[in-house]
């Protein structure tokens, strides 16, 4: 048995306090099985980045995210940030309002659950994708995007009392009001296409949901090298709701005019030369950027899923 420490970096403040009930939950029965554990806190945006590097650079045995998308995205930037190879696993306690990245891990919600992948789990290695741009980079775990999402992000605190699909849907609804869709140009590496027009919403992901359970791209695999794609041009308010529950079941492939494509690389930016803001992982950009260059980092984040996932 290996019984080298794992680290448990944990959001105190996720979910409105749920992070740090969870913390003590998942303590109390790593303790109760004798599996050795150190815990460290975030104190605030970016915190966990760094105790990430810290784990990494300590040779544990890997890393247990205690929180949601956001703090994941976090710990895979710290973890990335010397380059991807020789990373501890990380294993996700989902305590966020959206854990998208943890549906893809295919594992229980539990302590229990948690305490068992850790025992006797397996690694798998997810993709990721890096997003760069003049003067920044970021990786995303699971998602990248511009257009309504961006608003959503700014207004959903005004929802915080929901939680997961409703409070985004909420915060969708919202920001729709007001909403003026950015004219874009999206080049699709390899294919020699490109997408030009107004968008409501484009987003590249890693995994099939966002949002807390929008199934944008239901195809998508976290480990099959590619990212995917999901673009709604600009559309009237009607048109738009028709389709929201389409897109909350996955059922939208096909529908015209989404387009909905596997890619490795992209670029994207405003046709008026304008700099665009976008987001990560539910994680507003540093500063809007006039050209993002968004590409694939096939099978970089190895990650503990269930022995029989």
């Amino acid at each position: 048995m290996n019984t080298k420490p794992v680290r448990v970096i944990i959001n105190p403040a996720a979910s409105g306090g749920r992070g740090r009930r969870a913390a003590l939950e998942l303590l109390k029965e790593l303790d109760a099985r004798s599996l050795p554990c150190e815990a460290r806190y975030t104190e605030g945006p970016g915190h966990a980045a760094g105790l990430a590097a810290e784990a990494r650079e300590a040779g544990v045995r890997g890393v247990v995210v205690v929180g949601g998308d956001g703090t994941v995205h976090e710990v895979a930037g710290g973890l990335l940030a010397a380059g991807p190879g020789g990373l501890p696993p990380v294993c996700v306690f989902p305590a966020g309002t959206g854990n998208d990245f943890f549906r893809m891990v295919g594992a229980g919600r539990s302590a229990v659950a948690v305490a068992r992948v850790l025992e006797r789990g397996a690694v798998k290695h997810f993709d990721v994708g890096r997003v760069r741009w003049d003067g920044g980079e970021r990786v995303f775990v699971n998602v990248f995007g511009v257009g309504v999402d961006v608003d959503v992000l700014r207004c959903r605190a005004r929802f915080a009392r929901l939680t997961g699909l409703a409070q985004y849907l909420a915060a969708l609804l919202y920001a729709l009001a007001t909403f003026r869709p950015p004219e874009v140009r999206i080049d699709v590496g390899g294919e020699g296409r490109t997408l030009l027009g107004r968008t409501t919403l484009s987003v590249i992901t890693v995994g099939p949901s966002m949002g807390g359970g929008f199934m944008v791209n239901p195809e998508a695999r976290a480990s099959d090298g590619r990212l995917d794609l999901f673009h709604v041009p600009a559309l009237g308010l009607f048109r738009i709701l028709a389709l929201v529950p389409k897109v909350i079941r996955g059922t939208h492939a096909g529908i015209e005019p989404l387009t909905m494509c596997r890619i490795e690389e992209a670029r994207l930016g405003r046709t008026d030369g304008e700099p665009v803001w976008f987001e990560t992982d539910g994680e507003l950009s540093p500063e809007p950027a006039r050209e993002l260059r968004i590409r694939v980092l096939p099978r970089a984040l190895p990650v503990m899923v269930p022995a029989h996932g």
